[in-house]
């Protein structure tokens, strides 16, 4: 009895597991796009689900700070490996 509880308990976890992954759709692109109002939006791509509040860098349009405004969540990196998005907005510094 304990033995056919642990493989429908094993086969349980790989469905959902399975279902989990593959239900997470491709990274947005991280390049920056421009909006309206001197404002841009980029998508931050990252493996572990931990992203700043506030970061620089330089892009083609300049220099631009970009502020964290949501957490989009997993997505399947171009290499095939899971990962985390979330989306940013900025300015040209």
């Amino acid at each position: 009895m304990f033995k056919k509880l642990l493989t429908v308990g094993a086969l349980a976890t790989a469905l959902i597991g399975g279902i989990g992954t593959a239900s997470a759709g491709p990274c947005n692109s991280q390049e920056p796009q421009y909006m309206n109002g001197g404002k841009y939006y980029r998508y931050v791509v990252n493996p572990y689900d931990n992203f700043a509040n506030v970061f620089t860098e330089d892009t083609r349009f300049g220099r631009m700070t970009w502020y964290f405004k949501n957490r989009i969540g997993p997505c399947e990196f171009h290499t095939g490996y899971n990962a985390f998005q979330a989306y940013y907005e900025g300015r040209i510094n």
